[in-house]
């Protein structure tokens, strides 16, 4: 996929959340006469069980496979089956969105408990091929915390991993004076032990909020039907 089809893309999906915001506010002058939208299911658990993710899909965990940072291949279905996993598709320049979605996670599941921990796998790819080395990711999610798993890959590699997760693929946005920005997706998204995603999760999830939801999902999973 090129970038302007990409680009394509993320301009209809704004375009349709502007549009859904703005037939939301319309309808505020009607709501009296109307009776409220029963809940989805996912969104039925979600509000039952307090979590702060979007409910979506369900989505099959996807299938895929990179480089992780020692150099080997890394299977992201047959590694992460069965455990809460959680997958982001972000660079290790990335100056806002990427820092704070790992820096929450990472305290949260530092003082969670070690049953938690054990059964939590959070997997980083950097999309930023160039600049997205193995020294480097390895590095980065140091930082954060060392059982953090980074991926790398081609761009082919790259941009299908993120088709297969159901995600526009990443693209160079900006161009500066020694350097660039990357659009990529700022949802990072949650598989439960069914091999299922029910949940992504936008920036600003507080640690608080990561706490309470990955210890709901390892000890309870999702609920069945």
């Amino acid at each position: 996929m090129n970038a302007l089809a990409v680009r394509g893309l993320f301009f209809a999906l704004g375009s349709f959340a502007l549009a859904t915001l703005l037939l939301a506010a319309c309808g505020g002058e009607t709501s009296a006469e109307t009776t409220s939208t029963p809940l989805s299911e996912g969104d039925q658990v979600v509000a039952d069980l307090g979590l702060h993710g979007v409910a979506l899909g369900p989505l099959e965990r996807p299938d895929f496979v990179l480089t992780d940072t020692e150099g080997a291949a890394y299977d992201f279905r047959a590694e992460t089956s069965g455990v809460v996993t959680l997958l982001y598709f972000g660079y290790t320049n990335c100056p806002d969105v990427c820092p704070v979605h790992f820096s929450n996670i990472a305290a949260a599941l530092k003082q969670a408990p070690s049953e938690v921990r054990r059964n939590v796998t959070v997997v980083f790819v950097g999309v930023d091929a160039p600049r997205d080395t193995p020294q480097r990711v390895r590095e980065w999610l140091d930082f954060f915390d060392a059982d953090f798993i980074g991926l790398i890959g081609t761009q082919q590699e790259l941009e299908a991993s993120q088709v297969a997760a159901a995600t526009p693929p990443a693209f160079v946005d900006e161009e500066f004076e020694g350097g660039y920005t990357v659009a990529h997706a700022g949802w990072l998204f949650l598989y439960t032990p069914d091999d299922l995603m029910h949940l992504r999760y936008p920036t600003g999830v507080p640690q608080s909020g990561w706490a309470h939801d990955l210890e709901v999902l390892v000890r309870e999973g999702w609920p069945a039907k």
